[in-house]
């Protein structure tokens, strides 16, 4: 800080505001302060002081800091605001910040205060960085209105050949150039050669439809400098109806360009600025409880050397115990340098590599009582895209895993190499057939109702309580994933976990993605004409796999619950072949139904089918780990090798479990 900083302190204990400058001095922070007690010095002091920042207790006799807060913002007057005060609850504290106080500090703690004066008021100082940015912006756009209003575009004639035959007075005033001295010159002479190219498409393009086409390009200044305009033409015929000329109407963007560049800069430095500001303190809070550790252990190590002889055996292990405090310290400074802005590179590399990679840092996340466990496929998992972008995605999967897991349980990583094809494609219609590589995030949590699931991708919508989470977590994840080309799937039900698959595009140097139409016809389907009961109460894989297994000529029974296929068992009295099944469906889940249905058709074979992975089914204890299943999604091929293969298997499975 340059200049000295006013700082109005509203304080009516004459100790506590000696103790609060005190504390500021100590910190070489350049600054005056001028203390009050009251609301009517208070008042005074905002016009005569005009303070840069204000530092005020909770509460004062006959006045209060959130009844000095709400008389700044009647003011209209930016000095950032700080509580300062012996004690305040979290709900309180919230409540202050929502009205608009920037930070607020202990008396107990005054060591964070300086700290907190600076962050304050830097972020008023970028607040007033994007104030001032949006204010060019909105002269930039007035000034725009104007020159239109004022036809001071750059108009002008072209012959066939894109030779000037007339040019506007505006050149003079906007370019620099003389409208005599251009006539006959090539338009072109003016443009960026870079813009080349795409004028002339734009011009091409023009010509074939016969519509005005809009092209951004930059003009040269006659002193040199390039200024950018928006241009659009039209084409004038002849009388027999040929096109001859072109009247362009060019649009300086200039200075609007340059203050929506100044203002997307102001944003980020305020979007970057407050994250590091909540990083920060919670951050900050460890940092300095651990910092207090390290204090003790590096002066108590030190006390020790200078007692302990150079011969005694016991000075070396000391002398480690220091430099391992120095070594934390500086783990410490680490946590405090987190946040830092990075460049996103996307790159090839292998998903199973990353997840191994990341297994201690994510056992770190999670509690001593949820066992975290990974299953790896040996099929090929490289993908293109961003590592960290990655390391992000499956950090916040893993967190919310955990979060669904108040008493303790069991987190899967899986990772998984799949064909996704056309049929898939037509029910999840934001999905591109291909190859992909699947990460799995599973847990046998708290689980999500249809409702939940319907929002956990919003942003800020989080079923934690007040102060527990903010939203983005989820919100992040779907974003990241669509920017790298995938999709992500949900599947859950309350009181069985959820599963969390990322689906991202797999990369095969050896092999074209476009061969896999190719692929996926050469693969002919097995079939059969058995009779097959299809239980799902999911509308659209219902249809979906009902039109799969038709076509390879099975008979198909269709039920949407295991109510209504308990119904279907009693009145028809057609033999069943196969049980496909979902496995947890409201009112009567997959097992309890095989269950009820072995007294009517002992002689069934069952495939149970789900979103949840194979482990995660098993791990809920709805299936035995030798059941026939076959995991959501699946192919067309897939489902139809699966069910072959059960109809050709041994006798009837239940897969129940012994809860």
């Amino acid at each position: 800080m340059n200049k000295s900083t006013l700082i109005l302190i509203l304080e009516d204990s004459p100790a506590d505001a000696e103790l609060i400058e005190r504390e500021l001095r100590e910190t070489k922070i350049p600054f005056t302060p001028r203390r009050v007690d009251s609301k009517e010095a208070f008042v005074n002091a905002l016009t005569e002081f005009e303070p840069d920042v204000v530092l005020s207790d909770y509460s004062l006799p006959g006045f209060s800091g959130p009844e000095a807060l709400r008389l700044l913002k009647e003011r209209q007057i930016a000095a950032p605001f700080i509580l300062v005060t012996g004690s305040l609850t979290d709900e309180v504290a919230a409540q202050c910040m929502k009205e608009g106080a920037h930070d607020y500090v202990l008396k107990t703690g005054l060591k964070r205060l300086p700290s907190a004066v600076l962050n304050a008021l830097e972020r008023a100082q970028t607040e007033r960085e994007k104030l001032k940015a949006e204010a060019a912006l909105h002269r930039s756009e007035e000034l725009y209105r104007l020159i239109t209003e004022n036809t001071s575009d750059l108009i002008c004639m072209l012959n066939w050949n894109g030779n000037y035959e007339y040019v506007s007075p505006s050149y003079k005033e906007v370019l620099g150039y003389d409208p005599q001295d251009l006539l006959g010159q090539s338009w072109f002479s003016l443009i960026h050669p870079e813009d080349w190219q795409e004028v002339d498409r734009k011009r091409t393009q023009s010509l074939t439809t016969g519509t005005p086409e809009r092209v951004e390009l930059r003009f040269k200044h006659r002193e040199g400098s390039w200024k950018v305009f928006e241009t659009v033409g039209n084409w004038i015929g002849d009388v027999q109806g040929g096109l001859q000329r072109a009247v362009l109407v060019s649009r300086d963007l200039t200075e609007r360009k340059q203050a929506e560049k100044a203002l997307r800069q102001s944003e980020e430095q305020l979007r970057q600025s407050q994250k590091l500001e909540a990083v920060g303190q919670l951050a900050g809070g460890v940092a300095h409880d651990f910092n207090n550790l390290l204090t003790v252990i590096t002066g108590y190590s030190d006390i020790l050397v200078r007692r302990l002889p150079e011969n005694d055996p016991n000075r070396l292990g000391v002398e480690e115990i220091r430099r391992a405090a120095e070594r934390a310290s500086t783990l410490t400074r680490q946590l405090l340098a987190f946040s830092r802005k990075q460049v996103l590179q996307p790159k090839l590399f292998n998903l199973n590599t990353l997840v191994t990679d990341m297994g201690r840092m994510l056992r770190r996340l999670i509690n001593e009582d949820i066992e975290l466990v990974t299953k790896l496929t040996d099929d090929p998992t490289e993908i293109n895209a961003d590592p960290g972008q990655l390391e992000q995605v499956l950090m916040n999967l893993v967190v919310n895993a955990r979060d669904a897991l108040p008493d303790g349980g069991k987190i899967t990583i899986e990772t998984a190499s799949l064909e996704l094809d056309r049929n898939y494609a037509d029910v999840h219609t934001s999905v591109q057939p291909g190859p992909y590589v699947m990460l799995a995030v599973s847990d046998n949590g708290v689980g999500m109702d249809a409702e939940t699931r319907k929002h956990i991708f919003e942003p800020f919508f989080t079923t934690k309580e007040d102060g527990k989470g903010t939203g983005l977590g989820l919100s992040t994840v779907y974003g990241i994933v669509k920017q790298s080309g995938g999709n992500i799937w949900v599947y859950s039900e309350p009181s069985h976990g959820a599963v969390f698959k990322v689906y991202l595009p797999r990369v095969r140097p050896h092999k074209s993605p476009s061969t896999l139409e190719d692929d996926l016809q050469q693969a002919e389907a097995p079939g059969g004409n058995e009779t097959i009961l299809l239980i799902e109460d999911e509308p659209q894989i219902r249809r979906m796999a009902f039109e799969l297994l038709g076509e390879q000529g099975y008979k198909i029974l269709v039920a949407s619950n295991g109510l209504e296929a308990l119904k279907i068992l009693e009145e028809d009295k057609t033999a069943v072949d196969l049980i496909l099944t979902d496995v947890v469906m409201p009112e009567m889940n997959g097992r309890e139904l095989v269950n009820r249905t072995a007294l009517l058709r002992p002689d069934a074979k069952v495939l149970y089918m789900s979103g949840y992975t194979n482990d995660a089914i098993v791990r809920h204890g709805v299936l035995d780990s030798d059941t026939s299943f076959i995991q959501k999604p699946f192919s067309s091929y897939a489902l139809a090798c699966k069910v072959r293969e059960v109809l050709d298997g041994g006798n009837r499975s239940s897969g129940l479990a012994s809860l």
